[in-house]
């Protein structure tokens, strides 16, 4: 009996303990910016899919995210709201032969395909965990979701054209993250979930 009433007030004192530092350091009527990079880049496979249809080849990858900054408002010490903008592309840069009538290669020509995600969400944080350094969440979020798609080339009378659109016009993002802090203003990130990137990691600033 003895012990596990030591047990309880341990785990009183390590609550308060959380509870307190948690108004020294992420507390209501704070502003967090956090600029991340992710992993991985689905936008690869649309790009990679269309190539091999196309017989283009030597082909050069080029990518860019998923990455994106979020902005978060503290309403109270463990419940935020804020914005997060997603956005990642890829494009791949190669030939397509010309042939003649013999198979032989007649002039070789330069073609880009590429892709590029937008996506802007609103995000609810609940901070279930909140010390002097580390400011750990769980996030929802939901908005656009933008994909656009093109080939461009310098094949002779080429239409040059790209599609905007996305079959579902619609994101969601479950989260679960972490920022650990070095000084009272400037972090780290770290979050994994979906409907995003996987994970991200990134710098924090807190106002």
């Amino acid at each position: 009996m003895k012990r596990t009433i030591t047990a309880i007030a341990i785990s009183l004192m390590a609550t308060m303990g959380f509870n307190t530092a948690a108004v020294a350091q992420v507390e209501q009527g704070n502003f967090m910016v956090d600029a991340y990079y992710g992993y991985p880049n689905f936008g690869k496979s649309f790009v990679d899919l269309f190539v091999s249809d196309n017989n283009i080849t030597g082909t050069t990858l080029s990518a860019i995210g998923p990455c994106g900054i979020r902005a978060e408002y503290m309403l109270a010490d463990n419940f935020g709201l804020g914005v997060d903008f997603i956005y990642n592309s890829a494009a791949l840069s190669g030939t397509v032969d010309s042939l003649n009538t013999d198979g032989t290669t007649f002039r070789s020509y330069d073609a880009k395909v590429y892709s590029r995600r937008y996506r802007v969400q609103l995000r609810a944080n609940y901070h279930f965990v909140q010390t002097d350094q580390l400011d750990a969440y769980t996030g929802f979020g939901a908005g656009t979701n933008l994909r656009s798609f093109g080939i461009t080339s310098d094949y002779p009378n080429f239409d040059d054209s790209s599609v905007s659109g996305a079959l579902i016009p619609v994101s969601v993002r479950l989260a679960l993250g972490m920022r650990y802090f070095f000084t009272d203003n400037i972090g780290m990130n770290v979050e994994l979930g979906i409907g995003g990137p996987i994970i991200s990691g990134g710098l924090s600033i807190k106002i």
